[in-house]
């Protein structure tokens, strides 16, 4: 860490809090398969906003590991196991420092413009266009001012509905149906930023408080990322753990994977965060 960054920990000593995280995801079988060959990402990435303390992954069974990094930066294991199975899972757990920062450095400028185009995820419809000319259209203000406006508005018009929306809805179909979960809000956000011309992302992370994964937005504003958590109507600060980031749910999917065998599968994803003293929160995800 340089000099200029040790300064700026120390300027924001009062906001700095250690997160114990506990990540579990379980892929249960019907019958026995074999030749599973996996990907998962789910391990926290490093950055401006927070400090890996510690971090163990498990994953049960296993015969072949190898880690590398995605397009986006975002970390990921690849492996296979050839043996009978009937539970696949995956565990990561750790510690984290918080509230480095209150926004990280963007990348090359080259790199950003793909978090302008609009995705099958965020593509507007007649349901988005009406509703970013009621919230004023691009209008007067900054990136992150107007980012801001949309989320606030937002908050008003949606509501949290959990089970309402699957992991194939869009952002236009969720608006039409008024309801759903932080991945629709997250889209929602989105699509409506990019209408302004604001490049931004979709973050999968966690936030304190027991449940499952998360997912918020982070917004450029003058060569900076911000991130904005729509579901719950709040800049992104130190109880919020990021994992990973792309242009939409698609390209932060924690696990994908083929196997041999005549199966059907249901996964479950428990997640547990809390501050080193004790205290914790809880929020929408």
């Amino acid at each position: 860490m340089s000099h200029t960054e040790v300064l700026a920990v120390q300027d924001r000593g009062d906001t700095l809090k250690t997160l114990r995280f506990y990540y579990d995801l379980k892929i249960r079988f019907s019958a026995p398969v074999t030749r599973h060959s996996f990907t998962v990402k789910c391990m926290v990435r490093p950055d401006e906003r927070q400090q890996i303390l510690r971090q163990d992954v498990r994953i049960l069974p296993k015969e072949f590991l190898s880690e590398n990094r995605d397009s986006f930066g975002n970390a990921y294991i690849f492996g296979r196991t050839d043996g009978e199975h009937d539970l696949f899972q995956v565990t990561v757990e750790g510690e984290v420092r918080t509230g480095l920062a209150d926004s990280t450095r963007a990348e090359e400028l080259y790199r950003q413009g793909m978090y302008l185009a609009q995705t099958s995820y965020t593509r507007p419809g007649p349901a988005l266009r009406r509703l970013f000319e009621e919230m004023g259209g691009r209008g007067d203000g900054d990136a992150l001012t107007v980012s801001l406006r949309f989320m606030k508005g937002l908050r008003e018009r949606f509501a949290y509905q959990s089970g309402s929306t699957c992991i194939s809805t869009t952002a236009e179909e969720a608006l039409e149906q008024g309801s759903g979960v932080c991945q629709d809000y997250s889209h929602i956000l989105l699509s409506l930023c990019r209408l302004a011309g604001i490049p931004c992302r979709y973050v999968v992370g966690m936030l304190i408080g027991e449940g499952a994964s998360h997912a918020w937005v982070e917004a450029l504003h003058q060569g900076r990322w911000y991130g904005l958590d729509p579901t719950n109507d709040l800049r992104v600060d130190e109880d919020h753990i990021k994992i990973s980031h792309g242009r939409d749910y698609s390209d932060c999917l924690i696990n994908q994977g083929v196997f041999t065998g005549s199966a059907s599968q249901t996964q479950s994803i428990a997640v547990r965060v809390s501050a080193s003293d004790g205290c914790a929160g809880g929020a929408e995800t």
